[in-house]
């Protein structure tokens, strides 16, 4: 659940500003199949193995491998230790490609 915003503290106000997010249904893939595609493309775009990533974070290979399929979401914090390893910003790795050229 979103925080709250001090200025609005009750959801049925018509000035709740969480009315204008869209819903997860509307973001299309969810967020950890985004993830989950781009850590194997970035991990295999530098030959890091599902080993290496697990001695990385401290996780079974297997852990690893669910989490590349996207049968298990990486939390925040492994997406910032990878996104560390990887030196790149951890948005990166929740980037679809869909709002690339949109900036």
């Amino acid at each position: 659940m979103l925080p709250r915003p001090l200025a609005h503290t009750n959801p049925e106000d018509p000035s709740w500003p969480l009315d204008d997010l869209p819903r997860p249904s509307e973001y299309g893939v969810p967020l950890s199949r985004v993830a989950a595609g781009a850590i194997r493309l970035e991990s295999a775009r530098r030959d890091i193995s599902q080993e290496d990533l697990a001695e990385l974070l401290g996780r079974s290979r297997s852990a690893i491998s669910q989490r590349f399929t996207g049968k298990v979401a990486w939390s925040l914090d492994d997406l910032g230790a990878i996104a560390a390893a990887f030196g790149c910003p951890v948005d990166d790795l929740l980037d679809d490609g869909s709002q690339r050229g949109r900036r």
